[in-house]
């Protein structure tokens, strides 16, 4: 996959932002790590666009709807004309956009969107499998860490 730059989609000012992301964290870099983890699975959209509304998804990340669908489409149209689907090879971009994102808010936030977006229909494959361990590895949580904070997030 060949990731044209953090400059390809320009992601319009979010006014109505109800959360402040950290310097370094802007909504483009959290939205990123996200549309990537859609972009691997095409054959699943519908479920995944519900589990997004599910998740609160857009508001959480400070981004719309609109603006994150352009960066899972810009994401699945570079692996296709690459590999025709996302591929191993991609590990330095998923670096690149993890090292995009340094609050730890955000990092759990993306952790947790992940595992429910990974399962959503029902199997995980090799690929989904590689981009969620390596996230948690980069990041230093577990499976178990972010079960945890997903049985929190439902107990509130």
């Amino acid at each position: 996959m060949h990731y044209v730059g953090r400059g390809a989609i320009v992601a319009q000012p979010m006014d109505h932002m109800t959360h402040t992301l950290s310097p370094s964290d802007s909504p483009r870099a959290v939205a990123e790590v996200l549309a990537l983890v859609v972009a691997v699975q095409p054959d699943c959209e519908a479920s995944q666009a519900r589990m997004l509304h599910e998740l609160d998804a857009y508001r959480r990340i400070g981004m719309s709807q609109t603006e994150f669908n352009g960066l899972v489409e810009h994401f699945r149209q570079a692996a296709l004309a690459e590999h025709g689907y996302p591929h191993l090879d991609d590990l330095a971009l998923i670096d690149e956009l993890l090292d995009g994102v340094h609050d730890e808010r955000h990092r759990l936030l993306l952790c947790r969107m992940t595992s429910c977006l990974i399962t959503v229909d029902g199997q995980i494959d090799d690929f989904e499998r590689t981009l969620y361990d390596r996230m948690l590895l980069r990041w230093g949580y577990t499976r178990t860490s972010v079960s945890r904070a997903i049985l929190a997030e439902h107990m509130q």
